[in-house]
């Protein structure tokens, strides 16, 4: 039959009081000894006691020791401790908590005092226990979370990235077929010889390859991050811009990319999990552009997303901004929790979710947004470090 009682070590190098605390304490819990403070560290190890009760004065290693001692032990540096003494000097007793104790018992010990102490820190190291196990089902579940609004949000710029490939596949799409009629004039014209087909053969391996570099610049894209590494935040931008330029383009809005000659803004994190950060950020301007656009807004000039990347206070700063009108004041305030979307109904609220998540967890760093005239801005700072990896 299982005995669930707590489990009491009890410590001390007098057999007489052992035998009396085994006689208070029997009926109510499952009882082991020691009469050595080495033979309670080995004790506490096996036998992994719920509360330990420990006398001051023993040979070779004192209660203090054994408690401090005891406190560094992964295993057992959370079970209470309750020193049982004869000793009533008040330094004695803030030795005792200095050492790691939870309470003091002074000998001789009436029954009744010990087990009601015995009972009340019992109560409360099931209690820490049991918030311990919630909080640990809370993280999880939030890690769990997480996780699904990060393959969420990935899903989200997949199809972002869909519709760039689609595009940057229209014109050498486009180029083959052109080619394809071409050699079936010449065919029928009589023209094609081994000349032609070796021009026709390097125009077309030109164009393949060229799709080729596109899909394997998405994939990368998409390709998390396995560690850490040192990298130029100015760099990584670009990336992005370059291979969205054409989608932002045919949406008549212009990306400007500013930063210092002299700048060298390298950070350290995870180079693709930034890269999304952008690409979230500049979808969100693309969208609240386009969407001013729809609301039949007097907007006359182009749609314009300007990047300015400095190195400020020993910080990567680096500020977003568009024209698209910028954030509803209803919105602003809570723009990066979940599920709060800038896009209306039209929107998941994910992505700035994302953003925050990963520039504050990723990256150690913080973002930021605002209203400007006409527009929104978001500011993003990273540590600054130097090439070699020392933080500046």
């Amino acid at each position: 039959m299982t005995d669930n009682r707590c489990s009491v070590l009890i410590v001390d190098d007098e057999s007489g009081s052992r035998q009396l605390l085994r006689l208070i304490l029997q009926d109510k819990y499952r009882l082991s000894f020691a009469s050595s403070g080495k033979m309670a560290l080995e004790a506490a190890q096996s036998v992994k006691p719920d509360l330990i009760l420990l006398d001051i004065i023993m040979p070779e290693m004192d209660g203090y020791e054994t408690c401090k001692r005891l406190k560094t032990i992964p295993a057992t540096s959370d079970v209470p401790v309750i020193f049982i003494s004869a000793l009533t000097d008040i330094t004695e007793k803030v030795n005792a908590f200095n050492s790691g104790a939870v309470d003091y018992v002074c000998k001789p010990f009436q029954s009744d005092e010990v087990i009601s102490r015995i009972e009340t820190h019992l109560k409360l190291y099931n209690l820490q226990r049991h918030l311990e196990k919630q909080v640990e089902m809370e993280v999880n579940k939030r890690r769990m979370d997480e996780q699904m609004l990060i393959q969420q949000s990935k899903m989200a710029a997949m199809g972002e990235m869909i519709g760039a490939i689609a595009h940057q596949w229209k014109q050498p799409l486009n180029s083959l077929g052109l080619i394809v009629q071409d050699v079936e004039d010449a065919f029928e014209a009589g023209e094609v010889d081994k000349e032609y087909l070796k021009q026709f053969s390097n125009q077309c391996m030109g164009l393949i390859t060229l799709m080729s570099h596109t899909v394997n610049d998405f994939q990368n894209f998409l390709k998390p991050s396995d560690k850490k590494d040192i990298f130029d935040v100015t760099g990584a931008f670009y990336e992005v811009v370059n291979l969205f330029s054409d989608l932002l383009k045919k949406d008549d809005i212009y990306v400007r990319i500013n930063t210092p000659e002299t700048c060298r803004c390298y950070t350290t994190g995870y180079r693709n999990e930034l890269k999304q950060v952008i690409l979230n950020l500049i979808n969100n301007s693309r969208d609240a552009i386009n969407g001013r656009r729809k609301k039949g807004a007097a907007v006359t000039e182009d749609g314009w997303i300007t990047i300015d990347i400095k190195d400020v206070e020993m910080k990567v700063v680096v500020h977003i901004c568009d024209n698209g009108g910028g954030i509803a004041d209803n919105v602003i305030d809570k723009v990066f929790e979940a599920y709060v979307t800038t896009k209306g109904e039209g929107g998941t609220g994910i992505g700035l979710y994302m953003s925050k998540a990963i520039i504050e967890n990723k990256m150690n760093g913080k973002i930021s947004a605002s209203n400007i005239e006409g527009g929104a801005r978001f500011v993003i700072e990273l540590p600054l470090v130097k090439p070699d990896g020392e933080i500046q």
